[in-house]
């Protein structure tokens, strides 16, 4: 008996008196089966045609636009749905769900990735009295319908159904399973832990920074001594962190105090350091031409308290390099 099997596209078929299909198989598909297919031209032939695709909907609520289900992966490739914090709230206290408009989305998947996760053992069992997942098992080991459906007493077409049915039914589990396997296996939920810590710690960062810079005070004028010397007892009491983040070291001996000739020295020599990001003999031209500290501070974006910090450091340094004068 003449038999062959190949992949190919279904591009369109015509119903008249008789029915015309148009298959396109690609090169490498039908290749060695030319003989075979005309051999059997002009003889009845059987023709079972299966999609390479399973195609299923998405239901999203229409208010939000996001899915109405949501999944997660854990380490071992287990998939399961993720309820939301209200909802699950609702079902604990047994409050009716306001209803939103509903919206089915299609979308589809490849069979093969379906029937991957189901022979996989991860996927639920059907609840169908029959064997659904050998018969799964079966088909992908090359047997047919017809021998499934002479075997259990139903017709091949009945088979057919179930199978689709269960593909569809798992089909949502198996591409978030995709998704999670192409990732290397980790389980979303430590990924996304890890991104939420990180995401705490970097606000918590910029929290105590902002607290910092808050005590140390907004209105400082570098040339007033009370205010500098307040601003001295502050950051005399910051930690070594807190100086971190402000642009202090631990090792700094904190703001040398306004000499005339370190400034002049300033302007003329103009010293750069690569770890204090601010132009200081720009700025301090500015401040001689008749700005404030508050006004440069917000001409670059930043707070005088943190400019006040970067400053000390910086006259520091130069002391320290140069000598503290010219």
């Amino acid at each position: 008996m003449a038999y062959t099997e190949f992949e190919a596209v279904l591009k369109k078929f015509v119903a008249v008196d008789d029915v015309v299909f148009t298959i396109v198989a690609e090169g490498d598909a039908i290749a060695g089966k030319l003989d075979m297919l005309k051999r059997m031209s002009g003889k009845r032939v059987l023709i079972a045609i299966e999609s390479e695709v399973v195609r299923y909907n998405v239901e999203i609520n229409a208010r939000t636009e996001k899915p109405i289900k949501s999944y997660k992966v854990d380490e071992h490739g287990v998939v399961s749905e993720i309820k939301p914090e209200g909802e699950q709230l609702e079902l604990d206290l047994g409050v009716p769900k306001k209803a939103d408009p509903i919206e089915n989305i299609p979308e589809e998947i490849s069979r093969e990735v379906v029937d991957e996760f189901i022979l996989s053992g991860l996927a639920p069992r059907p609840k169908e009295f029959y064997p659904i997942h050998d018969w799964i098992e079966r088909i992908d080991n090359g047997e047919t319908y017809l021998r499934l459906a002479n075997e259990y007493g139903i017709s091949s077409g009945k088979i057919v159904d179930l199978i689709d049915e269960y593909r569809e039914s798992v089909a949502p589990l198996a591409a978030k399973w995709d998704e999670w396997r192409q990732d290397g296996g980790v389980a979303a939920e430590v990924v996304e832990q890890a991104e939420e810590s990180e995401e705490i710690q970097e606000q918590t960062d910029s929290d105590k920074k902002e607290q910092i810079e808050n005590d140390v005070g907004d209105d400082i004028v570098f040339e007033d001594g009370e205010q500098q010397e307040e601003v001295q007892s502050t950051e005399d009491e910051l930690s070594d962190w807190e100086k971190e983040v402000m642009g202090e070291s631990s090792n700094d001996s904190g703001p040398v105090p306004v000499i005339d000739d370190l400034d002049t020295f300033i302007l003329q020599e103009k010293p750069q350091f690569e770890d204090i990001p601010f132009d200081f003999p720009t700025l301090l031209q500015r401040k001689k031409d008749g700005e404030t500290w508050m006004d440069i501070a917000n001409s670059i974006g930043t707070r005088s308290s943190v400019l006040s910090a970067a400053f000390s450091k910086y006259k520091t340094r130069v002391k320290e390099q140069y000598g503290g004068a010219a």
